[in-house]
This record gives C-alpha cells, sequence and structure tokens, in this order.
C-alpha cells in the first residue's frame, strides 16, 4: 500500500518535530565556569547543605541540588543559566549517576587541564578549590562548553516525581525527595510518536542523535570518559551505547580515571563486559538499546576490543607521558598554590 500525501505530511512533521527536540536538547552544554560556580555552592544553606564531596553521588545531587532549583522554571539546570553559561557544547561527558559527584567534577576539570588521572583535582575540590579555579582560569579554558545529561536533559519532564528504582541518600539513607511541579512527564512511550514508536517529547530516547548532530556539526566535538572508581560505568547500558557510537563517528575519545591503581584494579573485569548484562535505571532503556543492535555476539568483541586496545591503551600511553614530565606537572600545579603547601599534599595523596 503506497503512503497518501496526507500520511507523509504527518511523517515529516514528525521528524521535524523530533529533529527540533533534538536540536534543543544539544544546546544544553555548560561552562566549566557555571559547573565550578554550582560546585561551590553544595554543602551552602541554599543548595545541598548536608552535601558530602567523598560520599554522595551525582543521582543524590541531582535528586537533592538540581532539580530543586529548577522546580520553579520546570526546566533543566542548563536553561536556567544566561545564555553566555551555556550552548552547544565543545565535549560530552559519559558518565554514571552512581559516581560520587566530586569525581565526576574533577574528570571533567581534569580533562579541561589535560590530566588523564582526575585524583589530584578531587582533592582539590575537597581541600582548596580556589587553586583549582586558579588553574582553570590560567589554562583559559573556562568558557569550554561541556555536555552532562544531569544537567541538560529537562528532569522535571521525566524523572522528577517518581523512582524507576528504590533510591536513598548515600549519607542520611533517606529515601530521595519526590518533586510537585506538575510538569507532564514525557517517557519512551508517550505520544506523539514517530512512525517507528518512538517518544517525540521525550528527552532521554535522543542521546544517539544528539551524539550524531553535534559530531557533524563540529568535526572538534569529542567525548570525555569519567570513569568512576569502581568501573561501574562500564556496566551501565547508556554510557556502553554512547561510547559505541562516538567510535562508531569517529570522535575523539578520552578516558578519564581516578588513578592507574583503579585501572590495575579492574582491568580484569573489562575482558568480560557484556552488553546483555548492562544495567540503567529504566528498564525500557535496557531494551531499546539492545533492540539496535542485530548481533550481540559481534557487539560485545567489538566493545571489548575498543575498550582494552583502544580507550585503555591510549591512556595509558598518555598518563605515561604524564609520568615522565612529573616534576614540570608539579610545578606548573605549583604555581596556582601561591605557597599554600596545599598542591604538595594532594600531590602526594
Amino acid at each position: 500500500r503506497q503512503p497518501t500525501k496526507a500520511s507523509k505530511e504527518t511523517s515529516f512533521g514528525c521528524q521535524l518535530a523530533w529533529d527540533r527536540t533534538v536540536d534543543k536538547l544539544a544546546q544544553r552544554g555548560i561552562t566549566l565556569e557555571a559547573l565550578l560556580h554550582f560546585y561551590k555552592s553544595l554543602g551552602t544553606p541554599a543548595s545541598m547543605p548536608h552535601y558530602t564531596p567523598a560520599v554522595h553521588t551525582t543521582g543524590d545531587v541531582v535528586r537533592q541540588a538540581i532539580i530543586p532549583q529548577s522546580k520553579a522554571l520546570r526546566a533543566s539546570f542548563a536553561d536556567m543559566l544566561a545564555p553566555s553559561e551555556r550552548g552547544y557544547p565543545n565535549k560530552m561527558v559519559t558518565h554514571n549517576w552512581g559516581n560520587v559527584f566530586r569525581d565526576l567534577c574533577a574528570a571533567i576539570f581534569a580533562d579541561a587541564l589535560e590530566e588523564p588521572s582526575f585524583c589530584m583535582v578531587a582533592s582539590l575540590l575537597e581541600q582548596d578549590v580556589d587553586v583549582l579555579e586558579r588553574m582553570l582560569h590560567k589554562s583559559g579554558r573556562m568558557q569550554q562548553r561541556y555536555w552532562v545529561c544531569a544537567f541538560a536533559v529537562n528532569q522535571h519532564a521525566g524523572i522528577c516525581a517518581s523512582r524507576p528504582v528504590p533510591e536513598f541518600d548515600t549519607v542520611t539513607g533517606l529515601p530521595h525527595p519526590l518533586c510537585d511541579c506538575g510538569l507532564p512527564k514525557a517517557f519512551n512511550s508517550t505520544g506523539p510518536l514517530t512512525d517507528d514508536g518512538r517518544s517525540i517529547p521525550c528527552e532521554m530516547n535522543k542521546f544517539d542523535d544528539m551524539i550524531r548532530l553535534l559530531a557533524a556539526r563540529d568535526l572538534s566535538f569529542s567525548q570525555v570518559i569519567a570513569v568512576d572508581a569502581d568501573f561501574g560505568l562500564f556496566g551501565r547500558a547508556w554510557c556502553v551505547a554512547e561510547l559505541a557510537e562516538a567510535h562508531r563517528l569517529d570522535m575523539g575519545q578520552h578516558l578519564r580515571l581516578r588513578s592507574r591503581q583503579d585501572l590495575t584494579l579492574h582491568e580484569g573485569e573489562l575482558r568480560n563486559l557484556r552488553v546483555e548484562s548492562m544495567q540503567a535505571s529504566r528498564p525500557e532503556d535496557v531494551e531499546e538499546i539492545l533492540a539496535k543492535i542485530p548481533d550481540t555476539r559481534a557487539f560485545n568483541k567489538a566493545l571489548r576490543h575498543l575498550v582494552l586496545n583502544g580507550l585503555l591503551v591510549s591512556w595509558i600511553s598518555l598518563d605515561s607521558r604524564q609520568q615522565f614530565g612529573e616534576v614540570g606537572r608539579l610545578l606548573r600545579w605549583h604555581a596556582g598554590d601561591q605557597g599554600s603547601g596545599v598542591v604538595w599534599r594532594c600531590w602526594r595523596e
């Protein structure tokens, strides 16, 4: 049966609406300066007063800082920022919400400072954030924009009023609060739908399209892979999907690990990566990702090769070069220390 003119117009309209949502999502990168300002606000009376840097996860911060602060506008956190603080990103960050939020930020700042490991940056975020801020200003990269889903996705149009899985504050053990903003939610099956059954208003099913858009508009657009200390990122379905898509598009991919010791501890686990074993907060996300993979065995083989022979080999090479220049690096960091000694203490950790 041939499609009618009306059905073609409807299909074309759906695609336009889909593309508009993708483009809107893609424009929500935030500057390093905005990210640092947000981080510095945590633990104050205005923003998650009980924030504990070494413990609280990204999920904790989303539920108890990002969602409450964006409730009034019922928008993404990025949309709350001034136009100069947001826009199309230079890089996207792949990370998992179970990671310590301090470490997520440390991985991003370490990337901006071209540090392969973020252990010292994480220590500075706790002990003397002003030293790190001076180093970032000196680098000239404070206005560089990173796309981070926690800030870019409008949580009020998705998860804010529900818990797909039981979630508790990592420090207090209390259930995460729910939001009563009242904004209608859009999930994978929320209409209107495209011809192949995908939700047009949902923002959480468009990451692949968004990556393709950003890679096409900026040939230098790259991916930062912020690996948590437990390497849990490699067991999350969306993270693995983003790794595979960025590799397929021949994007630059940059691992940021806490330390070489973490790699030694977990490298063996990476040899058994299987996409069928990946998890996500929402079961429908796993189903959607697996549906796109016609041959899981071939995908797993390619995934292990990408991680072990590509990303990790590149990281080890970069880290080794940094180790050879350790004295120079220490002097560079010491310049931002202003004689306080905090850099030397963090370096030794």
